[in-house]
């Protein structure tokens, strides 16, 4: 088999948890299908002058990559209007694994899907920047395409009853965490990230994109209910789809009396090794978000050995199971006795942080590449057909 990845998200200069998934994936599948040739496909516009290639840390003989040098920003409408230029025109493949919802124009039946989240149809109001024209593309990859990977048992429920998609054709293939990477922080460097966010005494930690279906302002609001002179420190960056979410957060925040407002600490977008970093001194992360498709904080979190609170709805019980704090994300006092709880606790974060670990070792990056390569050979065989 040749499998395309699309690369694209990967080479975001501020990831999300789509271009860290996408990573992960161009990694791990050349290893776990060894007798399949793999293309990380691309846009760079800039290797017509530079040349460079973007993923040999990934040491795999059947790895190659690809680019088409296209200025993403006339790529994107000239592809999903006129569908083309057709990537079989620069590479001859069996399967594709679309890595972000919608595969570059194609014509190919051995297109997999990967959904993420179905917050455009059950949050719209988090997703403005879904509109009709992409919503029907999806809707009419996701008849064509041979497969379509979902990284939840939830989301894959999701899928087949709000997009009537047969249930057969979806496959519930769970993202890994790279344990090791959160467990990196050494002790100085946890102390310096401290010193430089001005973190002098315990704190509660959020990492994750300012978008509304984070719940925020809603963390801050029982943040403030809680007696405490712990910290809270958001991590993270406005997203480009919902920008004004950031505005709204430090609303939250300027409404606040002053002696709680100086405990929230908005980072801004954080790099990984701030991330570890942060992670490494947090009595507690706390995430809790209206809905997620998987909810890599939480793997994330337990795997640095921080107890977890987060949400009992849409994946995050899956993905937590018995390892982490659960609570209502639309109710403000339960948010609020969740965070005390966190506080005083000390049994009970002992308790999670032992459960975490061993939960996070169940997810591996290897597993989920493992699962993605039978389902591309699937997907590349129903293309032969």
């Amino acid at each position: 088999m040749r499998a395309v990845i699309d690369a694209r998200p990967a080479l975001d200069p501020r990831r999300t948890g789509v271009g860290h998934y996408t990573a992960q994936l161009i990694r791990h599948l050349p290893h776990a299908d060894s007798k399949s040739a793999y293309v990380a496909w691309y846009l760079h516009a800039r290797g017509l002058l530079r040349p460079r290639t973007f993923f040999d840390d990934a040491e795999a003989a059947n790895l190659s990559e690809r680019a088409s040098r296209f200025p993403a920003r006339v790529f994107e409408p000239v592809s999903s209007r006129l569908s083309v230029p057709r990537l079989e025109w620069a590479l001859d493949f069996d399967a594709l694994l679309a890595t972000n919802f919608l595969p570059p124009a194609t014509r190919s039946r051995g297109v997999v899907l990967v959904v993420h989240d179905l917050a455009f149809r059950v949050l719209p109001e988090t997703a403005p920047q879904i509109d009709a024209r992409w919503l029907r593309r999806l809707r009419r990859w996701l008849a064509d395409a041979a497969r379509v990977i979902v990284p939840s048992e939830a989301a894959k429920a999701d899928l087949v009853a709000l997009e009537r998609v047969d249930p057969e054709k979806v496959v519930a293939v769970h993202h890994g965490v790279d344990a090791e990477a959160m467990r990196s922080a050494p002790p100085a460097v946890v102390e310096a990230t401290r010193r430089r966010f001005g973190l002098a005494g315990p704190y509660l930690l959020f990492v994750g994109g300012i978008e509304p279906r984070k719940n925020l302002p809603a963390l801050v609001r029982a943040f403030a209910k809680v007696p405490t002179e712990a910290s809270l420190v958001i991590a993270g960056g406005r997203v480009r789809w919902f920008p004004e979410a950031a505005g709204r957060l430090r609303e939250a925040v300027e409404a606040l009396p002053q002696a709680v407002r100086r405990r929230v600490i908005l980072t801004g977008y954080v790099s990984e090794g701030d991330k570890s970093a942060l992670l490494g001194g947090a009595t507690a992360l706390v995430y809790p978000s209206l809905y997620e498709g998987f909810g890599f904080p939480v793997l994330e979190g337990m795997a640095a050995r921080v107890p977890v609170l987060t949400s009992k709805v849409s994946s995050l019980p899956e993905v937590a199971g018995e390892a982490a704090l659960l609570v209502d994300p639309r109710d403000d006092d339960a948010l609020a006795e969740g965070i005390r709880t966190m506080l005083t606790d000390a049994d009970l974060r002992e308790q999670l942080i032992g459960a975490g670990l061993a939960r996070a070792a169940a997810f591996t990056w290897q597993e989920t590449a493992r699962k993605t390569a039978a389902v591309l050979r699937e997907a590349a065989a129903q293309g032969r057909e």
